[in-house]
């Protein structure tokens, strides 16, 4: 099914060029003012895109788009103009976080390429936010590991070629409770399952090498990644820094990873991408197996009321 594109325009004869040049690519709807887009927009919304002029009689396009904005803030806001007004544009971009502004009259190539570049932020918003709620409301049995076997955590192996808990541990023993300048980082990626029941082990697969060859790209030299179960990596972080600045370094890392671009059926697919993490400073653990107990206890989901 096409995708929804609302223009608002007070100019019928703009709204039926847009209609005959963008018929056959979009799902196209029309209104003549705001108050006629903003009841559109309720009655036949969701829309991926909104498209509208500057300046039309009663509610400006400024205006318009900072309504569409609240009501539908996952819908892409642009603005076509005719009118070379820098401060009114000015004004519609700080209200209505447009994506594009364009001037009439706009090549069908440039509006189209627009359009497309809207639709593809406007799904990747969809998705991230479809992933996110899924995500929080799954639900894993936890692992006793105090009855475990004692290797029993050490058999994963990563099937993207990272190094294992085994290795991990190799890296730690010596580290845990010693070494006031390592930090070991919990990095979960709650979206696996999703990604998987929906797109398939090989778009998981490709999700995981995705995330995990960023992390390290984004990590310093010296810095260790180690894949400790399936949606569970873990960083080793051995430099001369506080841990308010490791804590800091990750929020930063983490907020760039807004999305990727993986194969799914052959076709390039933008994912969402979602990462949590906990940080646990060796130096407070008095051996490896108190760090053990304290980061499986940390893999372990909670709910949104912070229950576990």
């Amino acid at each position: 099914m096409s995708d929804k594109i609302l223009f608002v325009d007070d100019e019928t004869s703009a709204l039926d060029g847009f209609r005959r040049i963008l018929h056959q690519s979009f799902d196209v709807t029309t209104a003549t003012s705001g108050g006629e887009g903003l009841m559109t927009l309720d009655r036949d919304g969701p829309f991926a895109v909104v498209v509208s002029d500057m300046r039309m009689p009663g509610m400006s396009g400024s205006e318009f788009l900072a309504r569409v904005r609240q009501k539908a803030p996952d819908t892409v806001r642009m603005m076509l103009t005719g009118h070379a007004d820098l401060h009114a544009a000015m004004d519609a971009v700080n209200r209505g976080h447009i994506l594009h502004f364009l001037t009439k009259p706009c090549p069908k190539t440039v509006l189209v390429a627009a359009i497309n570049s809207g639709v593809d932020q406007y799904h990747a918003a969809v998705e991230e936010k479809e992933l996110a709620s899924q995500a929080r409301s799954m639900q894993r049995t936890p692992i006793d590991w105090s009855t475990a076997a004692p290797s029993r955590w050490e058999q994963f192996r990563s099937p993207i070629g990272l190094p294992g808990p085994a290795e991990a541990k190799a890296c730690l023993e010596s580290r845990i409770g010693k070494d006031a300048q390592t930090y070991t980082v919990l990095l979960r990626m709650p979206v696996l399952d999703t990604i998987e029941q929906r797109y398939g082990q090989s778009a998981t697969g490709s999700y995981l090498s995705t995330v995990a060859g960023y992390l390290q790209n984004a990590l310093s030299r010296g810095d260790r990644l180690f894949h400790w179960r399936r949606d569970i990596l873990l960083a080793v972080i051995d430099r001369y820094i506080s841990a308010a600045a490791v804590s800091m370094e990750m929020e930063r890392m983490i907020a760039d990873t807004r999305g990727y671009i993986i194969e799914v059926q052959g076709k390039p697919t933008m994912m969402a991408c979602l990462i949590t993490f906990d940080l646990l400073p060796t130096v407070q653990f008095s051996g490896f197996a108190e760090w053990l107990a304290a980061f499986e206890a940390a893999c372990e989901p909670t709910d949104t009321t912070g229950n576990p």
